[in-house]
């Protein structure tokens, strides 16, 4: 399995928690199109003839895109890559652009799954964190999206925001429910530096949530979407049976995959590397068909850490005896500890996180990794 990656920057404007690399002015969007279709041609060799199994458009926001534009773009897919003909094709969206004439393009154009960024149903909390929809445009949109007959989407919502209550985002949880959608990523909200949510955290604006309380709200979003027949099959990311991402399942499954556009990353399991993070230069360079990223190769000790990452957020967890085989590095002291203190759960050689363990991935993913002594 393969996949291929399109970061399109544009944002009809920035959201007090995003850190993402984004561009609020859409100017020069055909310039990118052309662009990011000039790097699909010159890096039609990174995948090494690997089928391609998803094409993940995501920003920013690739709902700024028309369907002619994306047409051009996975026009320029097929005719360079070997791609499944049964390929997951995602398109992230903003509630507010889904009208029903876009909705039918998207389809005509090969989009096949749709992932939405609810983050709330409160208007108050939708305000708050600069999002440009309101509550009534989400069931709308996303009815006008079945009814034309997507029937793979998947909705993003955030907990743990500061100033609102458990119940504030547990009537959202159970609002996106009520949609019969296939797929919730459910996040809870970090404050990271360079946004507006940083800033205001300094100043002492808002106050993080009490930690109590976010591990409420994350206890809750696992047990009630367990109850409504959604699976955790990743910490942050619950299906319905069969309708797991298969693009987030190839960055967990350690799978290549290619990114396109400024500031993508691209991986082929030997190096890492990364566009740069600015859209003039990323044109001028990609024009020019130099020096528009940077490169990094992986040692031994980076792949295990890598492994780790990923694969211990999964409901498969990590295998030790893989471990051992293709790492050669030694970790069943710490297996077995974190096993005794409730983090783990072992089935034969394979280690799952508890439920314990899902809350503090973090404490787990740290006595895991190792610096290469």
């Amino acid at each position: 399995m393969s996949g291929i990656y399109f970061h399109i920057p544009f944002c009809h404007k920035k959201c007090n928690y995003c850190d993402f690399f984004t561009v609020s002015n859409s100017l020069n969007i055909d310039k990118l199109v052309n662009s990011e279709i000039k790097e699909l041609i010159i890096r039609k060799n990174y995948l090494n003839d690997s089928i391609v199994d998803t094409i993940y458009f995501g920003g920013g926001t690739p709902s700024i895109l028309d369907s002619k534009q994306l047409d051009k773009i996975l026009k320029t897919v097929h005719s360079n890559f070997q791609i499944n003909p049964k390929a997951e094709i995602t398109l992230e969206a903003n509630p507010e652009d889904l009208n029903e004439i876009y909705l039918e393009s998207l389809l005509k154009s090969g989009i096949n799954r749709l992932s939405i960024g609810v983050q709330s149903f409160n208007d108050d909390v939708l305000e708050f964190l600069n999002r440009g929809h309101k509550s009534k445009d989400i069931k709308k949109n996303i009815d006008a999206a079945k009814e034309i007959g997507f029937c793979n989407i998947s909705v993003d919502l955030i907990f743990g925001i500061p100033g609102f209550s458990y119940d504030s985002y547990f009537d959202s949880l159970k609002s996106l429910v009520e949609l019969n959608i296939q797929h919730i990523s459910a996040y809870g909200l970090s404050i990271v530096e360079n946004t507006l949510f940083y800033k205001w955290l300094k100043s002492k604006y808002v106050r993080e949530i009490d930690e109590d309380e976010f591990v409420k709200q994350f206890e809750q979003t696992m047990d009630f979407l367990n109850i409504c027949g959604f699976e955790q099959y990743e910490i942050s990311n619950y299906c319905k049976k069969g309708f797991e991402s298969m693009h987030n399942s190839n960055y967990w499954n350690n799978s290549p995959y290619l990114g396109i556009g400024p500031s993508a990353h691209s991986y082929n399991l030997d190096s890492r590397q990364w566009n740069v993070s600015n859209l003039i230069k990323y044109i001028t360079l990609i024009d020019q068909s130099k020096g528009f990223f940077e490169k990094e190769y992986l040692t031994n000790n980076d792949k295990f850490n890598e492994y780790i990452l990923t694969n211990i957020r999964t409901i498969r967890g990590i295998n030790l005896e893989f471990i051992k085989k293709y790492f050669f590095i030694d970790i069943k002291k710490q297996l077995f500890a974190l096993e005794n203190d409730g983090y783990l759960k072992r089935i034969n050689d394979q280690f799952i996180l508890t439920r314990k363990g899902i809350v503090l991935s973090n404490f787990v993913i740290e006595k895991l990794y190792s610096d290469g002594n």
